[in-house]
């Protein structure tokens, strides 16, 4: 198959880890045999511009670029630093896509990666092109663009445009049953890990305290961080927290530790290579993560990959593949006393982290490769193409 895919999710030399994902996804489609080409709009930001807020200049991301056997194209659009402006925003990336036309014709389908801005932008060419569109949602258009009312009809036009819908998890699932009534053309297909990344990453220094909690995750409000600090200044133990990632709320929850008692026990790391990341997991004792706003969460994944016992919260992505105390646990939302218990049985109980992490590792070893995940797409993408013919 030559498979196209459209996402602004990629990554470029200036962002390396953004969307990686999609390109792990292309990349074992790519060793499948098939024709993976991918266009990768990036927004128009001039050098004063970028200097002023404080981003990355467009003049740092290339035309063209390769990942192994998959090539990469960068068109520029316009656009507004603003979450408000995404409906103008869909029209932009759609124009730059029109523009480039030609890149198209020869694909026997084109997959975009989230509804808006991709699916929005791509579904007038699939149309004029007669070339079939899926599109896979990664937990943005379902969770926070179905709510903005001008973002909203711009994602109802791409479910309608599209042969199939993939979803990343069953909670996305349950939200788009209750938005959509095309339930036949949806699939859940979880995302994959790089096993083998995984498997021959070092672990780093070792804690010097007898207990590590790490955390790996963007410093925004629903990843939960503020619970963890919560939740270790009532334990009754010394304690290392490692908080991987960097964030606009860097700085109030340095405060917020600080304010607790418990600075000294907290380490920020701030943003990190992604196959750094591995190391630092392999060097703690227990992963916790209490998001709220989580459509599947592969760091839960990367973490148990290590052998570690993850804490995630209920009725979020996470559950979908751990099982309360055999693969990992889970607490309610917002909820700092569950998650103290847990902690606190945790650094306990040696033996039951051995256990829960041991099967931790086995689920995702065995379940949640790229090349499993990349069979699946396989099979969709070919019934979609049949369906046709």
């Amino acid at each position: 198959m030559d498979i196209l895919f459209v996402s602004h999710l990629f990554p470029t030399p200036a962002d390396p880890t953004n969307g990686i994902f999609v390109e792990r996804q292309a990349t074992a489609l790519s060793a499948r045999g098939h024709t993976v080409r991918v266009i990768s709009p990036v927004p128009y930001v001039p050098d004063a511009v970028s200097r002023v807020l404080n981003r990355s200049s467009s003049r740092s991301i290339p035309r063209t670029d390769r990942y192994g056997d998959v090539s990469v194209i960068y068109p520029r659009y316009l656009s507004l630093p603003r979450p408000e402006t995404m409906p103008i925003v869909a029209y932009s990336v759609r124009r730059a896509l029109r523009k480039r036309r030609e890149l198209f014709t020869s694909a026997d389908l084109i997959n975009a990666h989230v509804a808006v801005p991709d699916g929005f932008a791509a579904a007038p060419l699939a149309r004029n092109l007669e070339i079939p569109l899926v599109t896979t949602i990664h937990g943005a258009d379902l969770q926070r663009s179905i709510h903005r009312p001008l973002v909203a009809p711009q994602v109802k036009t791409v479910i309608d445009a599209s042969e199939k819908t993939i979803l990343n998890s069953y909670k996305l699932r349950r939200i788009f049953v209750q938005e959509f009534d095309a339930t036949n053309d949806i699939e859940v297909v979880h995302n994959g890990i790089p096993i083998k990344r995984i498997s021959d990453a070092e672990p780093y220094e070792s804690s010097e305290t007898p207990f590590r909690i790490i955390s790996v995750g963007n410093l925004i409000e629903t990843k939960g961080h503020r619970y963890v600090l919560d939740a270790i200044s009532t334990l009754d133990v010394d304690v290392d927290y490692l908080i991987v990632g960097d964030g606009p709320l860097r700085e109030e929850l340095e405060a917020h530790a600080i304010e607790l008692g418990v600075r000294d026990a907290v380490t920020f790391t701030g943003s990190v290579p992604n196959e750094d990341v591995f190391g630092y997991l392999k060097s703690a004792d227990v992963f916790v993560l209490p998001s709220y706003e989580e459509a599947f969460g592969v760091a839960y994944l990367e973490a148990m990959a290590c052998g570690l016992p993850v804490i995630g919260c209920e009725g979020e992505g996470p559950s979908d593949y751990i099982t309360d105390r055999r693969t990992g646990f889970l607490v309610p939302p917002r909820d700092q006393d569950a998650l103290s218990d847990v902690l606190r049985n945790l650094r306990r109980d040696t033996e039951l982290r051995r256990r829960v992490g041991d099967r931790a590792r086995r689920t995702a070893f065995n379940a949640f490769s790229w090349k499993r995940n990349a069979i699946s797409i396989e099979r969709i993408f070919r019934e979609v193409i049949e369906r046709g013919e």
